[in-house]
């Protein structure tokens, strides 16, 4: 049988010592990553620079009913998922017992597309990337269903019954660190976690928009979190609502979703704020600052959330030695469209 065949094993191991090498080297990174050099630091006035970022939770309501549809979506090509995001799908499924659970596939996700925003599909099928897809969905799936969408690589932590009563729809900000080192800018929405009461009108313009920047080179700009920070800011400075209003938006604080840095742009933070500090931008200064004094591994906090690996799921699914799992055994009252 095809499953038996050499070949077959001899794959199966080529990934595996992939694998290997690339968890040694990760871990090699890791292990002297940490520290962040600033020249300099000794002799500057740290009271100039504090820190970025929350370090109180506010307070949330205890009880009443939630403000958006107890529903979790999650997508992937196929129902056949990466054994690497299994542990991590089961805590949504585990400290959300009473929501609904919805899984998108390729196919459902086209089918629903094409069964009620048609105008969306020529843009849709011209994405070069399947990441682009992805990210269309989740802005067409809140819209149509609310509820939450979160990547497969996001842990939950605690319930969002807290925080779904306060706000009816929610936009986290990636950590502050990043689009400050990066770009100079602040306030970097991220899309791999959204939660939005169905119908709500942030949801709608980016439906309206969706083509608009369908020809964007960089995914970033057409459809991920470059394209979501330009719409929210579109809207909130042209609606100004409460965020706890209906119509309102939440930027929630990093610490909230996203609380722990990239691995993969270690490297390049230390690099930037060794090499470039003298020379940088006031808000670049105190985010080099804030990364010495909170360091580059860090935890989440007693009031997170959710959790994201920063697996960076379309490129790195394919290096798992282990078979993948089913949707159905992990979640079997999923829901999948068509």
């Amino acid at each position: 049988m095809m499953r038996n065949s050499p070949g077959r094993y001899r794959v199966r191991l080529f990934l595996c010592v992939g694998a290997g090498v690339l968890i040694l080297l990760c871990l090699k990174l890791r292990g002297s990553s940490d520290e962040i050099e600033i020249p300099g630091y000794e002799k500057l006035d740290l009271k100039k620079y504090p820190d970025l970022g929350i370090t109180l939770a506010e307070e949330l309501p205890a009880d009443g009913s939630v403000r958006m549809e107890k529903i979790i979506h999650q997508t992937w090509k196929t129902t056949d998922i990466p054994h690497h995001y299994i542990e991590w799908i089961k805590t949504w499924i585990k400290n959300h017992p009473d929501w609904k659970y919805m899984f998108w596939t390729d196919e459902s996700a086209r089918k629903l597309i094409a069964d009620k925003y048609s105008h969306l599909l020529p843009a849709y099928d011209m994405y070069p990337e399947n990441i682009r897809r992805a990210d269309a969905l989740r802005y067409v799936v809140l819209y149509e269903y609310g509820g939450v969408y979160v990547d497969l690589d996001m842990e939950s932590l605690l319930s969002l019954n807290s925080i779904v009563r306060k706000y009816s729809c929610i936009l986290p900000q990636e950590p502050y660190e990043h689009p400050i080192i990066d770009s100079n800018f602040e306030h970097l929405v991220i899309n791999a976690f959204m939660a939005c009461r169905a119908g709500h009108p942030l949801m709608k313009k980016f439906l309206e928009t969706l083509p608009k920047f369908a020809h964007m080179w960089n995914v970033l700009d057409s459809t991920g979190p470059h394209y979501a920070t330009l719409v929210y800011h579109d809207y909130i400075d042209n609606s100004k609502l409460d965020p706890t209003d209906n119509d309102g938006v939440y930027l929630a604080p990093a610490e909230y979703f996203f609380p722990t840095i990239d691995p993969s742009k270690f490297s390049y933070m230390k690099e930037r704020c060794y090499k470039q500090f003298e020379t940088m931008s006031f808000i670049r200064k105190r985010a080099c600052v804030s990364l010495k004094r909170r360091g580059l591994q860090r935890q989440p906090y007693p009031y997170s959330f959710t959790n994201h690996h920063w697996v960076h799921t379309y490129f790195i699914n394919r290096i798992s030695i282990h078979g993948p799992v089913s949707i159905f055994d992990m979640a079997p009252h999923v829901e999948i469209y068509g």
